[in-house]
């Protein structure tokens, strides 16, 4: 419905051109200061604060005291109950003022802002949907809980999830919360932080669900700003927390090139033989491809050799595994592979044997 037809509906259910328009703009605009709104709509700034007040009194509106003036949008629900009692057309109105509510305001085809947490949780629900290899979730017990469908529906196709949870010392999960078919690996974070799901590696939610004078969120879709979520989930909410809930302790499945070369480095370089299975795009077909072989070479930017175990930090540039298939050899990247003949989505590890080189204490 556009915004001519929408705006004559809201005047069917009493408001006039003036409170039409105002609030409509207020829907666009999420919290603002009164004086804007009469600056971006098409109501005179001597009577804005009238029409707003008007607005508040009709429960569509909610004003707020600070330095100035400010209004915020009310939760459509109550003042739309009218709408849908006047026929089809006034109806459609309020699912379409339902929808400007909770649809991200798009800067451009990649990135958009919503206008409170909720919201980019249920977006996050509707993108995991999609999902096809991995999903990387951080939030408190109450959003998984609220994204359970979406993700037991994802682990049932195979896809890995990933879920940090932040929990205050001594607390308890909910009784209701149940990992089994949900989670693949579950850690706890013991220091509040935002809401995020990182989806394959094109797509983010991100949300503050602490410490934030406003309510937003942000939606990407894209395949360089979620690399940037995805390491700052890897490093700040999931490396250094302890997995309380792993559904398979005997399948080794990584979603990252980094976190098996750290595992796995020790052991390739004591002789052991690594048999893998690698899934990922072929670089130069731009298909999906999926490589068998053994480990012949770990190589990373700064490799030293270093004995002791090696820090995500560490692996922070260039790295890539080269595989022995029998037939030849196959280089496979990580996230954003360039020069490799594989972009890895998922490394299995298969088997581990001792190989020619004698193994050593």
């Amino acid at each position: 419905m556009d915004r001519e037809t929408l705006s004559q509906a809201l005047e069917y259910a009493d408001l006039t051109s003036y409170q039409a328009d105002a609030y409509l703009t207020l829907l666009e605009m999420g919290v603002s200061p009164a004086i804007e709104v009469g600056r971006e709509s098409a109501v005179p700034v001597s009577q804005v604060y009238d029409v707003l007040r008007s607005l508040e009194s009709k429960g569509y509106v909610e004003t707020i005291e600070r330095e100035k003036l400010y209004v915020r949008p009310c939760d459509p629900e109550a003042a739309m109950a009218d709408l849908e009692t006047r026929g089809e057309l006034l109806h459609d109105a309020a699912e379409a003022v339902r929808e400007r509510y909770r649809t991200p305001e798009r800067m451009d085809a990649r990135v958009g802002v919503t206008k409170r947490v909720e919201t980019a949780v249920e977006n996050a629900q509707d993108l995991i949907d999609d999902a096809g290899t991995v999903v990387e979730v951080a939030g408190s017990f109450e959003q998984l809980q609220s994204l359970s469908p979406a993700l037991r529906e994802a682990r049932n196709r195979g896809v890995v999830v990933r879920a940090s949870v932040y929990i205050d010392q001594g607390e308890e999960p909910p009784a209701e919360f149940d990992p089994n078919g949900l989670l693949s690996e579950l850690r706890v974070c013991t220091i509040p932080g935002p809401f995020l799901v990182v989806i394959d590696r094109d797509r983010t939610c991100f949300a503050p669900n602490t410490r934030s004078d406003e309510d937003y969120g942000v939606l990407v879709y894209d395949r360089i700003l979620p690399f940037v979520f995805h390491w700052y989930f890897l490093t700040c909410l999931w490396n250094l927390y302890p997995t309380v809930y792993l559904d398979d302790d005997e399948q080794f499945t990584y979603v990252t090139i980094e976190e098996f070369i750290r595992d796995l480095l020790p052991l390739w370089e004591r002789g052991f033989e690594l048999g893998i299975t690698a899934e990922g795009i072929d670089l130069a077909e731009g298909s999906e491809t999926t490589v068998e072989g053994t480990v012949a070479d770990i190589s990373f930017h700064g490799d030293e050799r270093n004995p002791s175990r090696l820090a995500l930090s560490d692996l922070g540039s260039h790295k890539n595994l080269t595989l022995g298939t029998g037939d030849e050899t196959v280089v496979v990247g990580g996230w954003g592979a360039v020069f490799e003949d594989v972009e890895m989505r998922t490394i299995s590890l298969e088997s581990i044997d001792i190989g020619e080189t004698p193994f050593t204490h």
